[in-house]
């Protein structure tokens, strides 16, 4: 267990794995305008490690201008449920506090 919580700790490495899992398949760019505030480096970082960890792939086309893509790993996809508790979590306790679980925030709907 701890090693898969080292895994997918931090900031941005759940979120990272939430929208690759929510999209199939994200170019960097693309990714970046969905993490709100995670910079640069920080987003390459995560990925190196997200991929070294076997939880996602980079695909490298050798293209020119540069195409690079991101896609979950088996293994990464196996976390996806874990995202699907998460949410059903929030809507039924989380927002309670907040808007009464009358699905007011985005991330209840």
């Amino acid at each position: 267990m701890e090693e898969v919580m080292d895994q997918i700790s931090g900031k941005w490495k759940m979120r990272i794995l939430f929208m690759v899992g929510a999209h199939g398949t994200l170019r960097y760019g693309e990714l970046r305008k969905l993490l709100d505030g995670v910079t640069h480096k920080m987003l390459s970082n995560q990925l190196k490690e997200l991929a070294a960890d076997g939880l996602v792939e980079r695909i490298d086309y050798n293209e020119v201008p540069p195409r690079v893509e991101y896609r979950l790993t088996p293994n990464g996809e196996a976390l996806m449920p874990i995202f699907d508790d998460i949410q059903r979590y929030i809507r039924d306790h989380a927002c309670n506090d907040c808007c009464g679980g009358g699905a007011k925030h985005a991330c209840c709907e």
